[in-house]
């Protein structure tokens, strides 16, 4: 019997997308070390007005 560990990839309020992504590697991690079989996240599509302040941000941080 094989056994996968599902989870939601959404970002809760008051977390960056950065952090939820390194939780979620962090819970791949801890899957694969406890003994599951596969590990499964939705699929989380953004708004165009998130998308645009996410790459405004973006691209202050990368121009300092």
């Amino acid at each position: 019997m094989d056994f996968i560990l599902m989870t939601e990839g959404d970002t809760p309020v008051g977390l960056t997308h950065e952090h939820r992504y390194r939780e979620l590697i962090e819970e791949v991690l801890l899957a694969e070390r406890v003994g599951f079989d596969a590990f499964g996240s939705s699929e989380q599509h953004v708004a165009l007005v998130a998308t645009s302040v996410a790459a405004h941000t973006a691209r202050e941080v990368w121009n300092g």
